[in-house]
């Protein structure tokens, strides 16, 4: 199947559109705080830049190449390769693999907002340390869902029917999927984070605690963050999984769930805030001592068992 599409001149300029605006947004997130930062009497203004200064300065060298790697240089490097993308005549087959390494990558971008809301929820009701959001938080947000946005309308021109497998999903492939979703509840509603510090109240948080913590701490663009990749695309993802799994197992056309399961996939981002979470838990001891609870063990689980299923799935449809 020839697949060296071609894009309408409306969505082509739409994207380029979308990229400009998520370019400004970039540049400007750089250039702002995320929040301002009070331990003690002291207050800082927490950005980008002084966030991998601060690890790197305290001996964290991995993380904070972590931090500018993901959070700094690769949403302009997927700028560039998006916008190379939709510059060209078709959509040829090195595009089409260029889209893909972007499309699967982009969300890690997103690795300092969830260390931001990490802080601000710990800190929201204490005395001795606090947080307050600023405008860094909404520009570099609005940056990464734009040029994620401009991926998937990419992506979309690409979309074409499935082949027909004639192979079932394994029955134990459901197993795991069923495992994962037990893993998932528990990973949203069991606290993944206690504060242990004497000098703080004690306070255990879950994913689902954090949305109306953040909203109180007067940060909805970060609550609506949290509950739309932590908490909203996950399980929706899992249900689209599901029905993608049993429509399979009917032998009846799953091409619908097929997309919509990996469209949520993508901008599910559990495991980008595991990483945040190591993070803090690593290098956050300046601020607060912590100590990891059960849902970090059901966070671990989840992403376990996804890969076990996909391993499964793909074993059992081996065209996929």
């Amino acid at each position: 199947m020839n697949l060296d599409l071609t894009l309408s001149p409306a969505r082509r300029g739409l994207i380029f559109a979308l990229l400009a605006v998520s370019l400004g947004c970039n540049v400007a997130s750089l250039l702002t705080p995320f929040m301002d930062l009070r331990v003690g009497p002291f207050s800082d203004p927490y950005s980008l830049t002084r966030s991998v200064k601060m690890m790197w300065s305290q001996g964290l060298y991995v993380l904070a190449v972590l931090v500018v790697g993901f959070s700094v240089f690769f949403p302009f490097a997927k700028l560039g390769v998006l916008a190379w993308v939709a510059g060209g005549s078709t959509l040829d087959a090195r595009r089409r693999r260029w889209l893909g390494v972007v499309e699967k990558l982009g969300k890690w971008s997103m690795l300092d907002v969830f260390l931001v809301c990490l802080i601000l929820t710990l800190t929201s009701g204490q005395i001795m340390v606090g947080a307050k959001p600023l405008i860094g938080i909404p520009l570099f947000v609005a940056a990464i869902f734009l040029s994620m946005l401009s991926g998937e309308l990419l992506t979309a021109a690409l979309r074409h029917e499935l082949p027909a497998h004639p192979h079932r999903p394994s029955a134990h492939a459901g197993i795991y999927l069923l495992l994962q979703g037990l893993a998932l509840v528990g990973t949203l509603t069991v606290p993944i984070l206690r504060i242990s510090d004497w000098k703080l109240a004690d306070h255990a948080y879950s994913v689902i605690t954090v949305v109306p913590t953040l909203w109180e701490k007067n940060s909805p663009v970060s609550a609506v963050v949290v509950a739309a990749f932590l908490v909203v695309a996950p399980l929706v993802g899992w249900l689209a999984t599901l029905r993608h799994w049993w429509e399979r197992r009917a032998d009846r056309s799953a091409n619908r769930s097929h997309a919509l399961a990996h469209l949520l996939h993508r901008w599910s981002m559990l495991d980008v805030f595991g990483l945040a979470l190591a993070i803090f838990l690593v290098e956050g001891d300046y601020l607060m001592r912590t100590e990891v609870r059960w849902g970090a063990a059901c966070l671990l689980a989840m992403l376990a068992l996804q890969k076990a299923f996909q391993l499964a799935l793909a074993r059992s449809l081996p065209e996929e």
